[in-house]
């Protein structure tokens, strides 16, 4: 098999905007990475990274390679792991906040409430394992990347015996589902408040921890 996961180190974080950028091409997502592309604003995302990287004890890195292509990056997640209560200080500090970059762009400000009000509803201050990035680089997709990086995480929250949070798009959505993954929350946005056309759903999951 050719597919490996590993933990990614700093020097791979351009790898993960480069997909960053690649997965979130449409969509409410979309909406959170910076437009128009060009290389300060990549770079600006890399050190965001960067700094969760090195500074944010909860946040887990990893990255699915292509050991065919030389070890290509092809698939990567952030998850994050509480395994204790945490103060609302440190629930504050990770949640999604509309600032300078967002000015003027509803759309961001509307998906980043969103976030927030649903970590905050489902998860608050709880032991929590939190899939708060997954991406594919689009060109290898439907080749089992995504299912190893949940599988990583599920497998580690069954051993805690710790519910599992994340937020889903359709297109992700039947993937969690088989990892059991069930709906709590779906939100409707509607496109033509933005520009676009037509509607898109996001639903925030949970998952219950397998019984040992």
């Amino acid at each position: 098999m050719p597919l490996e996961l590993h933990p990614m180190v700093e020097s791979d974080l351009p790898d993960f905007v480069r997909i960053q950028f690649a997965a979130f091409k449409g969509g409410m997502a979309s909406k959170l990475t910076p437009k128009p592309r060009s290389p300060q604003k990549e770079q600006k995302m890399v050190e965001k990274h960067i700094k969760s990287f090195k500074e944010d004890p909860d946040a887990h890195y990893l990255k699915v390679i292509d050991t065919d292509l030389g070890g290509k990056i092809i698939s990567c997640a952030k998850w994050r792991i509480n395994l204790k209560e945490r103060t609302e200080e440190e629930i504050q500090v990770q949640l999604p906040k509309p600032g300078k970059d967002e000015e003027g762009n509803q759309a961001a400000i509307d998906f980043m409430n969103y976030l927030t009000e649903s970590r905050v509803e489902w998860m608050g201050g709880k032991p929590f394992y939190f899939l708060h990035i997954l991406i594919t680089d689009p060109d290898h997709h439907r080749r089992g990347a995504g299912g190893m990086l949940v599988r990583w995480g599920v497998a580690q929250a069954d051993e805690a015996q710790l519910p599992t949070y994340l937020e889903a798009s359709d297109a992700g959505r039947p993937l969690y589902e088989r990892f059991g993954f069930y709906q709590v929350k779906e939100t409707i946005f509607d496109l033509s408040k933005y520009g676009g056309e037509g509607t898109e759903r996001n639903t925030a999951m949970l998952r219950d921890p397998l019984p040992k």
